[in-house]
């Protein structure tokens, strides 16, 4: 007896060590996998977020720097305050924005989340729909590691930790995730017992002040409400007092469908107010909505399937759907979601853990995967939407082991989890250096324009280095070489893109004048300009072009790219961007045509009501010339800024 109950004491305590084993071992080895990038680039976003950011550029030893830093980004509506936040921490911690602190505060918080992940699935165990799943205390542990380690190092995060800016989408998932853990903790008991309104109230509070912190970060974190009903709707199913409420279930199906059938109604009765938004992106609303249904399964099966040779930061070689037909498989990808979503509805009381993983996938993508006119595919857009799959593979694990005698859990647990961590080390490993990342990206994805410029950009910026770096002639001459026949690639990819033409420009006026007399970049640029939507991509491009045509070598080019700058300012006299360019470009090589510009801006002005961008110009274009109308400018500067943001600008501008 003795021996027999000595035994099952100690297979007791093995089993209460191994989540605590296993979990350490998953935190050792995220950190390593990640640390293997930390001083890995900063690009892309990072340059006007952070590195061009005079704003949250801050020492920290003074206040209003605090304020200014806070409300620096112009990202959104609601500025991001939150995640501006931490940026400026960074900056004051370390005196500057280097790539380490960066993203080892990323690293930190992704861990952070895991965590959270691990108490949220603990708790979402317990629900009620999932009664006759009903698993033990040590084996809800179990899932939940299983599920939290899943999550943790799976490679497609991997763009979202490691890419600096993208912390705002991490605080937003963190503080949503937080959201959802408090609302099931308080649900659970509400399930059981009831609630009076004091704790209902209080668990809103709670539930409100997450929801302003996550949607503070990124507007992602509106969702909290709308995945607090997809919970409802799947695991509690109206339960309330021990019993199930029937117009509490009514009530959260309408909840769930009700954002839906808003957004089809306002398609329905005013669909410019969508389709008006789409005026600087060369694809439509309906376009955009048949391309997100494939882009979906896509994502869906990078979860399932890490097929990292498919993954990479670029997908704009990703096939926009012009129809159901074209091509064929947009009419199959958006016929599987009916069958998928009509089957969950209708099995969801039978299989509450896949509608549940099913719903909350879909729902927490809305934001950035429906209506709203952003770019086609970005892996960071799915740091949320997993989290239910990774719940679910959890579970599916665990019976599939239970159900198989000759498996082993921690034979299976392991081999998934080295599988990953595999596949993670290889993705980290490519985000280590810019050189490295760019050839991954072109690599896997070599029919992606951006992918092939951002590898001729980094071969192009070491050819710059080149005596530096200790390079010979011929060693320099195959630099120059492959970076201008990746630019030449990128144009072929995209013709009416800027970026490309500029480089090439550039690339042939200052090392291949015989190709600069073949090709007339200039102009094709010009011809370009009647028609092309300007993306942001274009307007760096062309701030790049100005840059380059104030060379003293360039001053017989200048009439041409003054041409240009006037064919764009025509097209857009609204465009704070361009016409900034054209007052830089006049100031720097006409400044007797100085009294051309004023009419320019005062349009331009009286176009962005809410813009202080277009005052900041006209106080630099009277200058000291004309006192009272610098100040008047700068009386309708501070009037379009009420936050007070552009306060240090100000400032250094009555200091000089």
């Amino acid at each position: 007896m003795e021996s027999s109950g000595s035994r099952v004491l100690q297979s007791s305590i093995e089993r209460s060590r191994l989540p605590f084993f296993l979990g350490a071992l998953v935190l050792l080895v995220c950190l390593l996998a990640y640390g293997v990038a930390l001083n890995g680039p900063l690009f892309f976003d990072d340059e006007p977020n952070l590195l061009a950011n005079q704003q949250v550029q801050i020492d920290g030893l003074t206040y209003d720097d605090w304020r200014a830093a806070v409300l620096s980004s112009y990202s959104s509506i609601l500025m991001r305050p939150v995640a501006m936040l931490t940026f400026a921490v960074n900056h004051a911690a370390a005196g500057a924005f280097t790539p380490f602190s960066l993203k080892a505060t990323n690293v930190a918080i992704h861990v952070g989340i895991g965590a959270l992940l691990f108490l949220f699935a603990l708790v979402v165990l317990q629900a009620p729909a999932l009664r006759t799943h009903r698993l033990n205390p040590h084996q809800r542990r179990l899932v939940a590691l299983i599920a939290a380690s899943i999550w943790l190092l799976h490679p497609i995060h991997v763009s979202t930790v490691l890419y600096a800016v993208q912390r705002m989408a991490q605080l937003s998932t963190m503080f949503t995730l937080a959201g959802l853990l408090v609302f099931t903790h308080y649900r659970l008991r509400w399930a059981s017992s009831g609630a009076g309104p004091g704790e209902v109230l209080a668990a809103l509070l709670w539930l409100g002040l997450l929801a302003v912190f996550a949607v503070l970060s990124k507007e992602n974190g509106a969702l909290l409400p709308w995945l607090i009903v997809v919970i409802e709707v799947t695991l509690f199913r109206g339960v309330w007092g021990g019993k199930r409420r029937t117009p509490l279930v009514w009530c959260g199906w309408l909840l769930l469908l009700l954002p839906v059938l808003l957004v089809v109604a306002l398609y329905l009765v005013a669909p410019e107010i969508l389709q008006g938004r789409y005026g600087g992106r060369e694809f439509t609303l309906p376009e955009r909505l048949l391309t997100q249904g494939r882009a979906l399964w896509q994502y869906l099966s990078w979860m399932l399937v890490p097929n990292i040779m498919s993954m990479g930061f670029f997908h704009d070689d990703f096939l926009i759907s012009s129809s159901l037909w074209a091509p064929f498989t947009t009419f199959f990808s958006m016929l599987a979601w009916l069958v998928v979503l009509s089957a969950a509805a209708i099995w969801h009381r039978r299989y509450p853990l896949i509608a549940f993983a099913l719903f909350f996938y879909l729902v927490a993508h809305t934001m950035e995967s429906t209506v709203l006119p952003l770019e086609m595919v970005f892996e960071h857009r799915n740091y949320l939407p997993s989290m239910g799959f990774a719940v679910l593979a959890g579970v599916g694990i665990l019976r599939c082991v239970s159900r198989f005698d000759r498996l082993r859990l921690r034979t299976v647990v392991g081999g998934v989890l080295c599988l990953l961590v595999a596949l993670l080390f290889v993705r980290t490993t490519a985000w280590s250096d810019e050189e490295s990342l760019a050839r991954y990206n072109v690599i896997n994805h070599p029919q992606s324009p951006r992918a092939n410029f951002f590898y001729a950009n980094v071969l192009f910026k070491r050819f710059q280095r080149a005596q530096a770096l200790g390079l010979d002639a011929d060693q320099q001459r195959a630099l120059a070489v492959t970076s201008r026949g990746y630019f030449e690639r990128m144009r072929s990819l995209d013709e009416r893109n800027f970026s490309a033409l500029v480089m090439l420009y550039q690339l042939d006026t200052l090392y291949f004048p015989a190709l600069a007399q073949e090709n007339d970049w200039l102009g094709v640029m010009t011809e370009l300009a009647k028609t092309r939507r300007l993306q942001s991509s274009d307007r760096t491009a062309l701030g790049a072009l100005v840059n380059f045509s104030l060379k003293p070598a360039m001053k017989p080019e200048r009439d041409r790219v003054a041409a240009l700058l006037d064919l764009l300012v025509e097209r857009y006299p609204h465009k704070a961007n361009i016409v900034g360019f054209q007052y830089r470009f006049i100031m720097a090589t006409a400044p007797a045509q100085k009294a051309s510009l004023f009419p320019l801006l005062l349009r331009a002005q009286a176009r962005n009501t809410d813009s202080p961008r277009m005052s900041a110009y006209l106080v630099q274009y009277h200058g000291t010339d004309d006192s009272a109308s610098t100040y008047e400018a700068l009386r309708e500067w501070m009037r379009r800024d009420p936050l007070r943001r552009e306060l240090p600008v100000l400032r250094a501008l009555f200091d000089q």
